[in-house]
């Protein structure tokens, strides 16, 4: 069994775009983070408005990655942007497809 998170973010107006770059790149820097199982950056047609799903081996490795140095570079970039962040599902996979 896994951890997963989806979180909404909602940025000022028009920021979107930006913030999904910011996550993309918190996405890259997971590369190497083999307790990160899934970490999956989306938009749809509400404007300004970025959906993360995240899988993790266990909450404890999702703590620690909130440590990392370039997960607090991107935080403080991301930061002045934000409106609103919304934990809208904490779940425990059990598996599937690009799940091992």
């Amino acid at each position: 069994m896994y951890y997963g998170l989806l979180t909404k973010f909602t940025t000022q107006l028009g920021a979107g775009n930006r913030l999904a770059e910011l996550l993309l790149e918190a996405a890259s820097s997971l590369e190497h983070v083999t307790d990160c199982r899934q970490y999956v950056v989306s938009m749809n047609d509400e404007p300004d408005t970025v959906m993360v799903r995240e899988i993790w081996t266990d909450q404890a490795a999702h703590m620690a990655s909130l440590q990392l140095p370039a997960t607090q570079k991107l935080i403080e970039q991301a930061r002045p942007i934000l409106l609103h962040v919304e934990r809208v599902l904490e779940d425990q996979p059990h598996g599937g497809k690009g799940l091992k």
